[in-house]
């Protein structure tokens, strides 16, 4: 069971890895938007200083990359409304399973909200290793190859 467990880990880890990923889950999590809608929307969210990865602004381009990617992945679902206008219309909405997945992510996020002391300390320890004030005992950075173990 730890070894499948663990497997599972590296697994959902993959699944949420990309950069802007959580972000356009979480915005499409109220329905299906359109591609520039969604841009406004994460580029409308803000960031505290206390994040370990500060997001830049999304720009479009990488923005149809991500959303084609996570919709050959299955994560979305990416629908033509209105053939008739030009250009047609394209919506972006979440998979069910994707669906499934937010619903079993939310006691997650109040684990989070509730040990925010503990994540800020893991927070700032990441940052001051990230940044050279780490001891020389060999950790893994935030640039260093992923250390998932390769599970058969």
């Amino acid at each position: 069971m730890d070894q499948e467990l663990l497997h599972h880990f590296y697994d959902l880890r993959q699944l949420l890895i990309d950069k802007w990923a959580p972000a356009i889950i979480v915005t499409l999590a109220h329905g299906k938007m359109r591609r520039a809608d969604i841009l406004t929307t994460i580029n409308s969210f803000t960031y505290g200083e206390e994040w370990t990865v500060q997001p830049k602004q999304l720009q479009d381009s990488i923005l149809s990359r991500t959303l084609k990617r996570m919709t050959e992945e299955g994560l979305l679902v990416r629908t033509q409304e209105d053939l008739r206008s030009f250009p047609a219309e394209v919506y972006y909405s979440l998979s069910p399973e994707m669906e499934e997945f937010l619903t079993v992510v939310e006691p997650a996020a109040a684990w989070a909200r509730r040990h925010a002391d503990l994540l800020a300390r893991a927070k700032a320890h990441r940052r001051q290793t990230e940044h050279g004030d780490a001891d020389q005992s060999g950790g893994v950075g935030a640039d260093s190859p992923d250390p998932s173990p390769r599970l058969a």
